[in-house]
């Protein structure tokens, strides 16, 4: 009679959603994070992978994304579904911990479109970015395997921001079920003061920062692509390599400030030699109309309001690539919009990715985890 009453109470649990959701994501943190038993590889189907192109734009057309559907969808039971919006990164869609993760999701019942732009993979960021998120969006909510109203945007980094702004974009606005953005950055002109300095701003109090080693290079890359002369970026090139190779904040060279010949040039060196937040916030004030206008496009924190989906936000507390008070101002930004449905703060990730996890020593974060995941899959699955 008891293991009667035993199997009922099992199969309530999986008819009912949220427990079976719940057991669901149970199953899939071990993936996530890349430790312990992974029991999704023994227990479920394999996904079905595909590789297609997804840009409208016909200068774009070399971009290529990976589906990955799970091994039941089809038109007659359509699967819930996300795009993987990756940052600046140079490993793309086939590197290892985004094939686990995109794998893990499809064996747990959701489709997973992960694009690659060529642009961000050579370390580039620039507003038509936001253009390639909505086309990936519209390619996977129109799969005949995928149900067009349980499609969200999980952005990794960079792609955080990108998912927030495409999620804006009236496009796909009132299509999008949810956002997930894990390290994004608010305010592109904030961040870009941020790494100049090596300072960033948690609660109103300036404390420092130190930028990992493709942080101090995107934003040389970054700053440079703001320099219109072809000559200033090549000197501000050579001589941003040294903050790159360093990671010491750089001094004003006043020989090279009387050789660059552009306006655009010595503003964007007199902010590459800050030396305080405080200053280094000044001099992106002060950047040319143009240049903040770029920024501005970039920075979702100007764009919150278009956003119609539920918002989820996921920070490290460690991260050395966008420091943790952006994220911190997007939860102030959209909390008072009604749009934040959960912000989770971690000591787990090195940035985006989980790395030499121990299941007992971090079993705190890793109930955190548990419990954001399943609010986002609660609105897929």
């Amino acid at each position: 009679m008891i293991f009667l009453g035993l199997i009922v109470l099992m199969g309530a649990a999986l008819v009912w959603k949220p427990s079976r959701i719940t057991l669901q994501t149970f199953f899939l943190v071990p993936s996530l994070v890349d430790a312990g038993p992974q029991p999704l590889q023994l227990f479920a189907p394999a996904p079905y992978r595909e590789t297609l192109p997804y840009r409208s734009d016909p200068a774009a057309a070399a971009d290529l994304a990976d589906l990955w559907l799970p091994a039941g969808a089809s038109t007659e039971h359509r699967a819930g579904g996300m795009v993987l919006v990756l940052g600046v990164n140079n490993a793309g869609r086939n590197y290892s911990a985004v094939v686990r993760f995109a794998d893990a999701m499809a064996r747990s019942g959701m489709a997973v479109l992960v694009p690659d732009s060529a642009k961000l993979l050579a370390g580039t960021l620039n507003p038509d970015e936001t253009g390639g998120v909505v086309d990936a969006f519209r390619l996977l909510a129109s799969r005949p395997e995928v149900d067009p109203h349980r499609v969200g945007l999980l952005g990794l980094s960079v792609g955080g921001s990108l998912a927030l702004l495409a999620a804006g974009d009236p496009r796909i606005a009132n299509d999008v079920r949810w956002v997930n953005a894990f390290g994004a950055y608010a305010d592109a002109g904030q961040y870009l003061a941020e790494v100049a300095a090596h300072a960033m701003t948690v609660d109103g109090r300036v404390v420092a920062w130190n930028p990992s080693a493709l942080t101090r290079e995107t934003f040389a890359r970054l700053v440079a692509s703001l320099v219109p002369d072809a000559a200033d970026r090549t000197l501000l090139t050579a001589a941003m390599q040294a903050l790159i190779d360093s990671g010491r904040l750089p001094t004003l060279d006043a020989a090279l400030t009387a050789r660059l010949s552009s306006p655009e040039a010595r503003a964007v060196y007199a902010l590459l030699t800050a030396g305080s937040l405080e200053r280094a916030q000044e001099l992106v004030d002060a950047l040319p109309a143009a240049v903040r206008d770029l920024l501005a496009t970039l920075s979702p924190i100007h764009h919150l309001a278009a956003i119609r989906a539920d918002v989820f936000l996921m920070y490290d507390t460690a991260d050395s690539y966008v420091p943790y008070g952006q994220s911190l101002e997007l939860a102030d930004g959209l909390r008072p919009l009604g749009r934040l449905a959960r912000s989770s703060r971690f000591r787990l990730f090195d940035h985006v990715e989980a790395k030499g996890v121990d299941l007992v020593g971090a079993a705190p974060e890793l109930w955190k985890l548990l419990w954001h995941v399943q609010a986002v899959l609660m609105e897929t699955l």
